[in-house]
């Protein structure tokens, strides 16, 4: 089977020590591909990982909260990082999306604290700016599901020919997931599917919910590693216990799951 990671952080410090053998190894496994996610000061970085292996691409943006550098306001620092995330896009046909973009209230945020530290007008931003060089999103929503729908909802986001994104490490609920197909999203199945917690046991109805030709598999590695091997560093290897997984709810081969899961992300990230 072939597979493909439509979300990744090869360069957190967790693969300091073996990423570039790591990365061979799992290729020759059968990931055929991987989407890597760097934040805005990671971008170079990120540029000179995809650059070494041809099957990684990357996806540039990150959330959270932004504090007014001296001399600085937080607007002109946000718009200094645009115009350079924007330049970097029309320069580098790696970069085959923006995010992960969101919203996070994992930490008793509210959406006024999220107005005020600016995490809200950055989201906004990010999707004025995945519309200015034309490419999909992937979205994050950590606690926030119903405020990051309502502001995708009302953004409109265009679609390049498979969907406008992907809702990364989907956790919303089953109905909320054919709300966003609806709108043009694809949905994005992690290890989660495979956690006995009420988290998980969500996911399988959504998994169960979702046809297959609206999803995409990812590992959001080093993180959500899937049973039977949650309490170590996750990789892209560990897709297959995934596929398997979405293979037993859906009552269909693993190999229809790799490989329309494959299909997807290949669109919807236009890569040929």
């Amino acid at each position: 089977m072939r597979y493909f990671d439509a979300h990744a952080h090869y360069l957190s410090k967790q693969f300091n020590k073996d990423r570039h053998q790591l990365l061979l190894d799992i290729h020759r496994s059968g990931v055929e591909y991987i989407v890597d996610s760097v934040g805005v000061m990671d971008m170079e970085k990120g540029l000179q990982l995809v650059q070494k292996y041809d099957f990684v691409y990357l996806c540039i943006g990150d959330y959270g909260s932004w504090e007014a550098s001296p001399g600085e306001s937080v607007e002109a620092e946000i718009e200094r990082y645009i115009t350079k995330m924007v330049g970097l896009c029309e320069s580098n046909k790696k970069i085959v999306a923006l995010g992960e973009m969101g919203l996070d209230m994992r930490r008793g945020q509210t959406m006024q604290s999220l107005e005020n530290d600016y995490s809200i007008y950055w989201f906004k931003r990010l999707l004025e700016a995945a519309r200015e060089v034309k490419l999909p999103v992937v979205i994050h929503s950590g606690d926030a599901c119903q405020p990051v729908f309502d502001i995708l909802y009302k953004a409109d986001m265009p679609d390049y020919g498979h969907g406008k994104g992907i809702i990364h490490c989907y956790l919303g609920t089953p109905k909320m997931a054919m709300d966003y197909i609806q709108m043009g999203y694809l949905i994005s199945i992690s290890g989660i599917v495979t956690h006995k917690s009420a988290r998980g046991k969500n996911l399988v109805e959504v998994v169960k919910t979702v046809p297959l030709k609206h999803m995409v598999i990812e590992t959001d590695c080093p993180y959500l590693t899937p049973e039977p091997f949650r309490s170590k560093r996750n990789d892209s290897g560990y897709l297959k216990y995934v596929i398997n997984e979405i293979a037993k709810l859906k009552n269909i081969s693993p190999e229809e799951v790799a490989k329309t899961t494959l299909s997807n992300a290949k669109a919807l990230y236009r890569i040929k």
